[in-house]
């Protein structure tokens, strides 16, 4: 499948660039990343570089896994680069989303607009065979754990890792099924704060 890109109020899902790799790689390497995420570690601009040019388009061409840079849309803002805030991703065979956002562009609902776009666009498409979503996180990543609530996710309990670790292991975590029209999907993630 060939990519396609996106257009909100506030933001454009398009795809990375070579000119993204710097700020790719100065997020991934933050140690954030190495609690919270199953990007490489240590992470370093070759990551990021072949992330960009091999990693992604083989998987669209695949429908492994579709994935967009999230960008702010205001051009007076700098160049794409300059407005990359960060990427997410649906990936086919776990039926999960996936994303990262930048420092500095956290807590602005950034993620909260940009997962119902990719997650009707994958469930619509049916991309590599999607017919549910999930959202996962690691233990203690409440952040993340927000994001799926405001996002239209209903907790489901805590069930194994849909994608597995650094170390290949699939460990319990948080887990929200995608239920946007279930009026009572937010308060369902009550439940993990007890």
């Amino acid at each position: 499948m060939h990519p396609v890109d996106f257009r909100t109020d506030r933001l454009v899902l398009d795809q990375l660039t070579i000119d993204d790799a710097e700020r790719v790689a100065a997020t991934c390497s933050q140690p954030i990343f190495e609690r919270f995420m199953t990007t490489p570690w240590p992470y370093e601009r070759a990551h990021a570089e072949g992330f960009i040019t091999e990693v992604v388009p083989l998987n669209w061409a695949e429908e492994a896994e579709a994935t967009w840079a999230i960008r702010l849309a205001d051009a007076s803002l700098g160049s794409p680069a300059e407005r990359l805030a960060g990427v997410i991703g649906v990936m086919a065979p776990s039926m999960d989303v996936g994303c990262w956002l930048a420092e500095g562009f956290r807590g602005h609902g950034i993620m909260t607009e940009a997962v119902p776009v990719v997650a009707r666009w994958a469930l619509d498409t049916r991309f590599g065979g999607v017919t549910e979503l999930y959202w996962q996180c690691v233990a203690g990543n409440h952040a993340s754990a927000a994001v799926a609530r405001r996002a239209g996710f209903r907790f489901v309990g805590w069930q194994p890792a849909r994608h597995p670790n650094r170390d290949g292991a699939h460990p319990l975590m948080p887990t929200g099924r995608w239920a946007p029209d279930d009026a009572d999907a937010a308060a369902s993630w009550d439940a993990l704060e007890h």
